[in-house]
């Protein structure tokens, strides 16, 4: 038996996933099936594969990523022997070959595995949109990049499930925060190509685009309030440090004078301090095992869009002469699409770095 065990999440299963578990028991896998409250209509389907993997079961419906956290707390109590675990899906996605090339790799690297899909063949809309929206607010997070952050193919040595149980997210968003904590932290992660199966245009999978979406892209937002935070720290130390003005805040000087008139001490002032800022608090919410090197990727990204940021920040407030019900939301909106925008321009270079 191999040493990796096979962790199918598994919701409103059809004739597929007896034939997954079918290849995958061929293939010498130990499986962990859990029935994420599938109902009892379901329950022929799982009868059939009872025998071939160890089963577990819940009545209520909470998702993929509870799904994955319920099989992780119990892996090692029902294969104390387990090295590794490769979670899959049980709907024909991945391939017995790609699963076995995972689990090789790990054997041989004895670190994180993921796969990779190739977007650049025939693929239904709603997933690469999907994908790529995600590579580009992840990477704008993490400052890494990977080509594919959506599939479920992946590889863990068992050493990282006590992180994996901790991570937050019920449901699809696990998956998305699970890669974000692993690249903050530096973790070394492999990726691998594996091949694209859509069947039916995806017809079957459970993914609602509009309100899984936003779940998985709540983190980002989390960014953008840090961000719009730090904007309004930057622009403040301008106005106090450039006026001298240590109580009141002259707003008009924005509009009225132009901005890189300011003078280089209050600039380099209020920069540091709105960078330090968002640097303190992103590694507060997703500390790091590698500081320095994250410091740095931080400090590039950050200076570049606080230039591009202050400057349209001053084209809006001399057209909305600073009414509060309207600058907050533009300003709101202008990071997050900035954010986004950044993301899409830097991805190669994230890559890199």
């Amino acid at each position: 038996m191999r040493s990796s065990v096979i962790l199918i999440p598994s919701y409103e299963p059809d004739e597929l996933l007896v034939n997954t578990i079918h290849e995958l028991k061929e293939a010498g896998f130990p499986i962990l099936v859990v029935n994420d409250g599938s109902g009892k209509e379901f329950d022929p389907i799982f009868d059939k594969i009872k025998d071939d993997v160890a089963y577990l079961s819940y009545e209520e419906n909470h998702g993929k990523g509870y799904a994955m956290k319920y099989g992780y707390k119990r892996l090692l109590e029902i294969y104390p022997d387990a090295k590794f675990v490769i979670t899959a899906d049980g709907d024909g996605q991945h391939s017995t070959k790609d699963i076995i090339a995972v689990h090789e790799e790990m054997e041989r690297s004895n670190e994180l595995v993921f796969g990779v899909r190739n977007f650049d063949k025939d693929v239904p809309a709603k997933s690469k949109a999907g994908n790529n929206f995600s590579k580009a607010t992840r990477s704008l997070l993490t400052k890494t990049y990977i080509p594919d952050d959506q599939c479920g193919l992946r590889g863990f040595p068992i050493r990282y499930i006590p992180e994996l149980i901790k991570i937050k997210g019920n449901r699809y968003e696990y998956e998305m925060n699970e890669i974000v904590l692993f690249q903050i932290k530096q973790y070394p992660m492999i990726t691998i190509p594996i091949e694209t199966i859509y069947l039916d245009s995806n017809s079957r999978s459970h993914f609602h685009p509009f309100k899984d979406t936003m779940k998985i892209q709540s983190i980002i937002l989390l960014n953008s309030i840090i961000s719009l935070l730090s904007l309004g720290l930057y622009i403040a130390g301008l106005i106090i440090l450039s006026r001298g003005h240590y109580l009141h805040l002259d707003y008009a000087f924005l509009t009225e004078h132009n901005i890189d008139t300011c003078t280089p001490l209050a600039v380099i002032l209020s920069s540091s301090a709105s960078f330090l800022f968002y640097f303190l608090l992103m590694n507060t919410f997703y500390p790091t095992r590698a500081p320095v090197r994250r410091l740095w990727k931080e400090l590039l990204f950050a200076a570049i869009r606080s230039y591009a940021l202050l400057h349209l920040a001053v084209l809006f407030i001399d057209v909305c002469h600073f009414d509060p019900a309207i600058i907050m939301p533009v300003l709101a909106v202008l990071c997050c699409g900035l954010n986004i925008f950044f993301a899409w321009v830097f991805r190669k270079l994230f890559k890199t770095l």
